[in-house]
């Protein structure tokens, strides 16, 4: 893996340029004229601020972190879920950007196999990103891209053996594991235990919910509060002699229902114009 295809593992802004954290790739030009990449706007008057960006590229190793996604949001918006905010220099302690916050999300290289590989600034005024990076936003009007990139776990390889056309040796951080035809028979007699047979189009039994069915496919005995307990109707219900009277309910017109429920307000009125 050359290292403009690592992944980038850690981001950080300096506000001096020869106080670039040990490992880190300064990013003080523009990608595509060579100009100045300082992120601080300043103003006519006052000090010389400066801000640079600066990432960390280091090969994927087990458990750790790779740079999977970057945005750039106002200083008063909400940091999106997932996202970690740069928002001070890492060597002074300073404001690292201003009227903006740069947002990175990172995930650990076991989950992904993409990630991104390279960070760019492009000159003011320019909002097409070359061929491969994707426009997030900008940083005192430059325009912040990023590059994403695959690459492969290490310690994980397949090899293929000739005349072995149905065999295939898998090897992974110092395992090797011969894969053939498996009979699955004498698998299931090895299990922990004995997975019961499933019927298809068998009924299931009752007093039995999905979730205990399933838990007894997968060996899992639990017994419910309900269990053995026979579903089934009051016997009232089909008793001949219920004496069970269902209203009849008279058929009203619309005029009918205005003339029974109709109500003039004449009291509440009287009431208002007494008051002064």
């Amino acid at each position: 893996m050359t290292d403009i295809d690592r992944p980038i593992t850690q981001v950080a802004i300096v506000s001096d340029a020869s106080r670039c954290p040990p490992g880190f790739t300064l990013i003080d030009r523009t990608y595509d004229r060579r100009d100045d990449a300082d992120l601080w706007r300043d103003g006519l008057f006052g000090r010389r601020v400066y801000r640079f960006l600066c990432v960390e590229k280091m090969p994927p190793a087990p458990g750790r972190d790779v740079l999977v996604d970057v945005t750039v949001i106002g200083e008063r918006d909400a940091i999106p879920p997932g996202f970690t905010c740069v928002d001070f220099t890492s060597d002074t302690r300073e404001k690292a950007v201003k009227k903006k916050m740069l947002c990175v999300r990172y995930m650990s290289s076991d989950l992904t196999n993409d990630a991104i590989c390279e960070l760019i600034l492009l000159t003011k005024g320019v909002r097409r990103p070359p061929n491969g990076y994707t426009l997030v936003g900008e940083l005192n009007y430059m325009g912040l891209c990023y590059k994403m990139s695959s690459f492969r776990k290490p310690g994980v390889q397949m090899d293929s053996h000739q005349g072995h056309s149905n065999d295939s040796t898998f090897h992974t951080q110092g395992y090797s594991t011969q894969s053939t035809p498996m009979n699955m028979s004498s698998l299931a007699s090895n299990l922990p235990y004995n997975p019961s047979p499933y019927r298809k189009n068998g009924p299931l039994e009752r007093g039995t919910s999905f979730t205990e069915a399933a838990n007894t496919l997968q060996g899992i005995h639990t017994v419910s509060a309900v269990q053995g307990l026979p579903f089934e109707l009051n016997r009232k219900l089909f008793s001949d002699d219920l004496n069970v009277t269902i209203p009849q309910i008279p058929y009203k017109s619309i005029m009918d229902i205005e003339n029974q429920y109709s109500y003039d307000f004449s009291v509440e009125r009287s009431a208002a114009a007494r008051v002064p």
